[in-house]
């Protein structure tokens, strides 16, 4: 498993709340990741300075190379790191050189770069996804999907059709955003299914836009995740075959 995947099952589980009056409430966590999107190793240390919770470059090289990888994974120092970019099908010296995960294209991505089960993998959708693409998603491991634009002005019809694209595909939503994205609009691009988003240009967006994510309410637990408390029942006696009566 992926730093990365892991990382977006931290920030999509929902915290229990406390019982009983003397309880302590859990420090409040981000519902959503945060990442920075580079040019090459651009500002990425700058950002992981900022508190991003993943970064991801720009391959600048006609095929990711290991030098890259490795370049990427020091400015990172430790945070989850991904290349978008051409991959050949051995991508083992990727994942050596410290890389993470890799964003995808399916069209020009050889199948076998799939095979390394230590990486990552974000697929970036096409711009109208259609429902039998979306479903065939499901049984390869990808830890979430990109998407390259998101629908401005954000209407009630547009997040259906985001909430469509996450229920179908079964993976979690990256997009990228402004860092002065609006508390609503995230809260709305949240309940439709996107778990991560990217900041592009100044490193410093990253802090502003975990702000605003720091503040959105609780997410609220789905009707099918709720837990079912059942109480034990009693205890059926057992009849004493041998108690016939008093002889």
């Amino acid at each position: 498993m992926s730093k990365l995947a892991d990382a977006i099952r931290r920030s999509q589980r929902v915290e229990a709340a406390p019982m009983g009056f003397g309880a302590a409430r859990p420090t409040q966590k981000a519902t959503m990741l945060i990442g920075y999107l580079s040019n090459g190793s651009t500002n990425v240390d700058k950002a992981c300075e900022a508190g991003a919770d993943f970064v991801l470059a720009k391959s600048t090289a006609k095929e990711v190379t290991a030098a890259e990888a490795e370049a990427l994974s020091a400015g990172a120092t430790g945070a989850p790191a991904g290349i978008w970019g051409s991959v050949g099908a051995a991508t083992a010296d990727l994942q050596k050189s410290g890389l993470d995960f890799l964003v995808i294209d399916p069209e020009k991505t050889p199948a076998a770069a799939l095979l390394n089960e230590e990486l990552g993998y974000v697929l970036v959708l096409p711009d109208e996804p259609g429902e039998l693409f979306l479903r065939s998603l499901e049984p390869l491991s990808l830890d979430a999907v990109y998407l390259n634009t998101i629908p401005s002005p954000f209407t009630v019809a547009k997040q259906i059709d985001l909430t469509r694209i996450a229920s179908l595909a079964r993976k979690p939503i990256v997009c990228s955003v402004k860092a002065d994205i609006g508390k609503d609009d995230l809260q709305c691009l949240r309940a439709a299914g996107v778990a991560l988003l990217l900041v592009e240009g100044d490193p410093l967006g990253v802090k502003r836009l975990k702000e605003t994510v720091l503040s959105l309410p609780a997410r609220r637990q789905r009707r099918d995740e709720r837990p079912v408390v059942s109480l034990p029942r009693g205890q059926v006696p057992t009849e004493n075959d041998d108690d016939d009566g008093d002889d």
